[in-house]
């Protein structure tokens, strides 16, 4: 078994712990879900740097940096939207309507990237298997909210 398959199973059991302690920071002194979602990528950014400084790594030279298409640094963007949104979710929808909804959300994404083969994604054409996957999912959202 390839280690990635544990170790996407820590990162989806992250998530709701992620957008509960969020939802505790919006509550907590008056914050907001966009001021909740400020300090978790706040935190997140000085948790990469400590990880970067720990294994030593070196950041590419500058002149690199500015070959990188622009495309490819709204990858941030959607981490935002992600945290942002499931800040506001968690407490009004509760943990498992919560990941749920955002699962449906990545699967029913994920299926156009691999259908057109975008963003360098391996062409996989949505088969009616996997519309009635994502559709299970969607209705097991419904059922868990």
């Amino acid at each position: 078994m390839s280690a990635a398959v544990p170790m996407m199973i820590l990162a989806g059991g992250v998530l709701p712990l992620q957008f509960a302690l969020n939802a505790m920071l919006a509550r907590s002194a008056g914050s907001s879900s966009v001021m909740a979602t400020m300090v978790s990528l706040s935190v997140s950014f000085l948790c990469i740097v400590g990880l970067l400084l720990a294994t030593r790594q070196s950041l590419p030279p500058m002149g690199v940096i500015k070959t990188v298409p622009m495309l490819y640094w709204l990858g941030g963007v959607g981490g935002a939207i992600f945290v942002a949104m499931s800040t506001f979710g968690m407490p009004r929808l509760g943990a498992a309507a919560c990941v749920s909804l955002a699962l449906v959300g990545q699967l029913a994404t994920s299926a156009v990237l691999d259908h057109f083969g975008l963003l360098g994604m391996q062409q996989q054409a949505i088969s009616w298997q996997r519309l009635l996957g994502i559709g299970l999912v969607l209705a097991g959202a419904f059922v868990l909210r």
